[in-house]
Parts: structure tokens; sequence; C-alpha cells
């Protein structure tokens, strides 16, 4: 079996060679190229351009119109695979090691056969990890205070001062439960919250033993004090967090999302922080990554932001080869069984 595997500057093409070897064996024939855009600027522009657009809105190393021609599987991260590569690509099988797929052409792949596999929960934990952190951190004003320090201002007072409390007995809906939301509702056990969810795809059953409370999207933005967004993001979910569900919040909730910015509506976002018809928000993504400068964003005192960090960590990206390789290994053994598979 004769692997592909093309790396970025996130996960380089060595590091995924290496996992092939250690979970196919030392001698499994391996063909490495990088996708290398000229700076890291333009690899964050280009990322986001390809999860918004697809990946024809991407830029793929040209020796790999070449190394498609001899692989057997190919396994990604970033790098976007379009229908013109594909088309010329024996591969059975294409693996991506993020949980979405939107970088490579689905559709023409299955018009080959080319079965393509996502790797499920690979960041979970540090996903997870990150979302408690925006809570404390924009209930506490952690980050605002060491700005106000690093300016030289011994700052006691923040926008949240009058509605300033503790995660004690708070309301935290969930807006999604995959693996992800699981592990944040798992981890929010200590602090003795009730949590809320809203999502169409669990059942009642799943909710009841996962010692979490089903509700309607209304019900969950009414009685949150925090809404934490961990839903996927598609023609049905984009921007569905928008102007009546912020009509229906609280005005004192502070948003959090570490999911996709495209779930929520930016104008009418912004508009309910401008207007402190909510009480703040706390986000890791953006509709234009890397963030203008002149972002109204960056203007406001009720916000917490952070460079899209959430999932980034050395221990998600040296394990995620190795979660979708051991994957497909199975399925192999199994003859394709497995719910990674997006066709």
């Amino acid at each position: 079996m004769r692997f592909l595997v093309v790396g970025d500057p996130m996960l380089p093409a060595a590091a995924l060679t290496e996992a092939v070897r250690e979970v196919f064996g030392a001698d499994t024939r391996v063909e490495g190229v990088d996708w290398r855009p000229a700076s890291e600027e333009e690899f964050w522009h280009l990322r986001s351009q390809v999860e918004k657009y697809g990946p024809d809105a991407g830029q793929p190393p040209a020796e790999l119109t070449d190394k498609v021609k001899r692989a057997d599987v190919i396994i990604t991260h970033h790098t976007p695979l379009n229908a013109a590569l594909i088309a010329s690509a024996p591969a059975a099988y294409i693996g991506v090691c993020r949980a979405g797929t939107e970088n490579v052409d689905v559709k023409a792949a299955s018009a080959k056969g080319i079965k393509v596999m996502k790797t499920m929960g690979r960041n979970a934990e540090a996903v997870s990890d990150f979302t408690l952190a925006l809570m404390l951190a924009e209930l506490r004003n952690l980050a605002k205070g060491h700005a106000a320090l690093a300016q030289g201002q011994w700052k006691k007072k923040y926008a949240n001062a009058a509605f300033m409390g503790d995660m004690y007995e708070k309301v935290v809906g969930l807006v999604g439960f995959g693996y992800i939301a699981r592990l944040v509702a798992q981890k929010l056990a200590g602090f003795r919250v009730k949590i809320l969810v809203y999502d169409p795809y669990v059942s009642a059953g799943q909710l009841q033993a996962a010692g979490v409370h089903q509700a309607t999207l209304e019900e969950l933005c009414r009685q949150s004090d925090f809404i934490s967004i961990h839903a996927r993001l598609s023609e049905a979910t984009a921007g569905f967090i928008g102007r009546e569900a912020f009509a229906w919040m609280k005005p004192t909730v502070y948003l959090i999302n570490t999911a996709r910015a495209g779930l929520v509506d930016e104008a009418a976002l912004l508009n309910a922080l401008q207007e402190r018809r909510i009480g703040g928000a706390a986000l890791d993504v953006f509709w234009t990554e890397p963030l203008p400068q002149n972002h109204p964003l960056l203007s406001l005192d009720n916000v917490t932001l952070t460079p899209h960090l959430a999932g980034a960590t050395r221990d998600t990206f040296r394990q995620t080869p190795y979660l979708l390789l051991q994957e497909l290994k199975q399925a192999l053994r199994r003859q394709d069984l497995s719910d990674w598979f997006v066709n």
C-alpha cells in the first residue's frame, strides 16, 4: 500500500510519515510533500478561505499533480485537494487529520469511488479545556485585567461590574453535543452548574444519561448565563445564532464560540455587544482570519478575543495522525466499516 502524506506548517509531512510507519509498519512506502504558503499569514488566510469556500479556494503544492498519481492512500491536514487532483489519483482512501473535510472535494472523491475519512474528536480535550478557560476569562476579566496592567492601569471595574458573579449554580447552554461539548459538560460538573443542551440529533435518553437537560434553542437562550457553541457549520446552521436568538438572551449572558464563526450572524452579534444587550462574548473564531486590524470587535470592552488557539496544542497535533491511521487500519480489517467515513 502506497501512502502520500501532505503536510503543512501545523502538521508537517515528516510527522505524518512517522505516524504511517508506526501504525502500518516500518517498511510502508510513503511519499511526502509539504504545503508551504509564502508566509504564516498567507497560510492562515488560505486555510480560512478553504474552510469557507472549499478546496478550490486554496493553492495546493505543484508537486501534488505528479505525486497523487502514485498513491493508494492520501493523508492530509489542511492542504486543499481539489477535483483536478482527485481525478488523477488512483487512491482508494483520503484521510483528513481534522474533524472537518472542507479541504477535500468529497463529491469528486465519491464519483471516483474514493472513501474520505475524517478524524473524530481529535482535538476535543484541547477545545473543551479552552472553552472553560474562555468562560472564566470573560466572567472574571482575566485577559482584560492583564491588558490593563500591561498599559500601566490598576483597573478593578470592567463592563460586567454590575453583574459579575461566580460559576456556582449558573446555567450553561451548550449548542451542539458532540465530542467537545460532552467533555465540556463533564469538566463543568465540578462547578455545580446546570447544563442545558440544544441538539436535535441527540436523543433525550442520551442527554439524560450524560446528566444534562434537553432544551429548545429558545429555551436555552432565555435561561442560560453562558451559551457555548459546539455545532458543525453547514448550510442549515450558518448564521442560526442571529437576531432572534440574541433577542431571547439575558442581558447578562456570555456567548462563547470555539466552533466556527459562521454559526453566528456577525452583524447581529456586534449589534448585541455594542448596545449591551448581552453581557459579553469570548471568541476564538472569526469571519475573516486573521482578524482585520480595524474590526469593530477590537474596540469593544465586553469581549475576550483569542486568535483561533482552542485546538492548537502539541498533544493534539501529535496524536491526530495516529488516531486517523489506527481507525483506517481497523476499517480495512472490518471491510470499510467506520463512522469516520463521510461518503
